[in-house]
C-alpha cells in the first residue's frame, strides 16, 4: 500500500507544540478534569478500574451517543479512538480497487487519502465561494459513477464552516440513492454554529445507507478524551465491531467515563453553549482583523465550528506563508492547500482571545512584509 502523507495531521503533529502561538486547532478550548467535573464525578473516577473495557463503547457512552441522532439506539453506535479511527474502519471497509470515492472539497483529507492509498479512485466535488460554499451539484453528480461506493461529506464544514441547506442535503442524498452508495457524513462540528443559529440537522434518519462520525473533540471541546463514534445501521456497526479488533480494540475506560459524563443531553448542552459563547467572542475579533486589510483579507463568517478560512490577495501559497509565520514568528496556522484549496488560511477561534490576537498581529507583521 501506498501510504499519502496526510499534510494536515503530519505538519500539526511536527509543530503544533514547538511554537509560541498555536492556531490550528479548530475546536473549544478544553477544561481541565477539575473545571469539567463536579467534586462527585471526579471522586467516582478513582473506582474506574483500569482493565480492558467494552471495546465497542460501555452501554452508557453508546446511548448518550444513540440521543443525539433521532431514531438510533445503541446497537446504531460503535465508540472508536477519535473520528479519525471512525473514518478509517469506513474507508478500509468501503473503499479499494475496482472502487470509488466522490469527495468533498474543501475538507478534513483524512478519507481521501486513504482512497487513493486503497487503491480506489478519488473523485471529487467542490464547495464555492461564489455559492456562498454550497456545493457544485453538476460537479457532484459528475463525481458519481457506477463504481462510487462511498461519497464523503464534512457538514457543518471543516474548514469554511458552511452548513448544508435542506435542498442540498437532499440533493446529495438523491445521488447516493441513485447510485446505491453510501453517504459518509462527518459531524465533528455540529452544535458549534454561531450568530445564534439552530444546532445543524444530522444527516442520519435521512436515508438507509448513511454513516455518521463524529467525536468529543471539536463541538464538544475536548480532544485529548480521543472518544470517537460511527452511527451507523446495525448490521454496518457490527462489521466495523469485527474490524476493529484488528485496529485500537477499544477506548480507554477513563476516557469513556468522563466521555459518558459530557454526552448525557443535559452536560452536552451546556459543554455546546459555553463553546458556542466562545466562538461568538471570538469572531467578534476576526471580524476587525478582516476589516483593518480593506478587501486584501476576505472570508464568509462561519456558520459553525471554531475556525476561519480566510482569502489573501499576496503572491504566495499558503503552504508556504505558513511555514514564514511558523519560523519568524513562532504562530502556526494552517495552509489552505492541505484542504485542497490554495491562496487561504485556516484560523482557530476556539482558544483564548488573548492568544488569537497575539496571534493575528503577528500575522499581520508577516503581511505587511509581504
Amino acid at each position: 500500500m501506498n501510504l499519502e502523507t496526510f499534510q494536515l495531521e503530519r505538519n500539526q503533529s511536527l509543530f503544533e507544540n514547538t511554537v509560541e502561538i498555536n492556531l490550528t486547532e479548530s475546536g473549544i478550548e478544553p477544561l481541565t478534569l477539575a473545571s469539567l467535573l463536579t467534586p462527585d464525578e471526579l471522586s467516582a473516577l478513582h473506582t474506574v478500574r483500569l482493565g480492558y473495557n467494552y471495546t465497542e463503547g460501555t452501554p452508557d457512552v453508546r446511548e448518550a451517543i444513540a440521543c443525539w441522532y433521532p431514531g438510533a439506539t445503541a446497537d446504531n453506535v460503535l465508540v472508536t479512538t477519535g473520528a479519525s479511527e471512525a473514518n478509517f474502519l469506513v474507508a478500509w471497509t468501503l473503499l479499494g480497487p475496482g472502487r470509488s470515492l466522490a469527495f468533498m472539497l474543501p475538507n478534513f483529507m483524512q478519507i481521501h487519502g486513504l482512497a487513493r492509498s486503497f487503491g480506489a479512485e478519488a473523485r471529487t466535488f467542490e464547495l464555492k465561494r461564489e455559492l456562498g460554499w454550497r456545493p457544485d451539484m453538476q460537479a457532484y453528480n459528475a463525481a458519481l459513477t457506477a463504481d462510487t461506493s462511498l461519497i464523503a461529506i464534512c457538514n457543518p464544514n471543516n474548514p469554511t464552516g458552511a452548513i448544508l441547506n435542506a435542498a442540498d442535503s437532499e440533493a446529495l442524498i438523491s445521488g447516493a440513492r441513485r447510485h446505491n452508495a453510501w453517504l459518509l457524513s462527518d459531524e465533528v462540528y455540529r452544535g458549534s454554529e454561531t450568530d445564534g443559529r439552530p444546532e445543524t440537522p444530522t444527516m442520519w434518519g435521512h436515508y438507509e445507507k448513511t454513516i455518521i462520525t463524529s467525536s468529543t473533540s471539536k463541538s464538544l471541546a475536548h480532544a485529548g478524551l480521543r472518544v470517537g463514534w460511527i452511527v451507523a445501521p446495525a448490521d454496518f456497526i457490527s462489521e466495523m465491531m469485527r474490524r476493529q479488533d484488528y485496529t485500537t480494540i477499544g477506548t480507554g475506560p477513563l476516557n469513556q467515563s468522563i466521555a459518558a459524563t459530557i454526552l448525557r443531553p443535559g452536560r452536552r448542552d451546556e459543554v455546546l453553549a459555553a463553546g458556542r459563547a466562545v466562538l461568538g467572542s471570538n469572531l467578534a475579533i476576526i471580524d476587525d482583523w478582516i476589516a483593518r486589510w480593506n478587501g486584501k483579507l476576505r472570508y464568509d463568517r462561519p456558520a459553525a465550528g471554531g475556525m476561519v478560512f480566510v482569502a489573501y490577495d499576496f503572491p504566495i501559497g499558503s503552504s508556504e506563508l505558513s511555514r514564514i509565520l511558523r519560523q519568524e514568528e513562532s504562530t502556526f496556522v494552517v495552509a489552505g492547500d492541505w484542504f485542497g484549496l490554495d491562496g487561504h488560511l485556516r484560523i482557530g477561534t476556539g482558544g483564548h482571545a488573548h492568544e488569537l490576537k497575539e496571534g493575528l498581529a503577528r500575522i499581520d507583521r508577516v503581511l505587511t512584509r509581504l
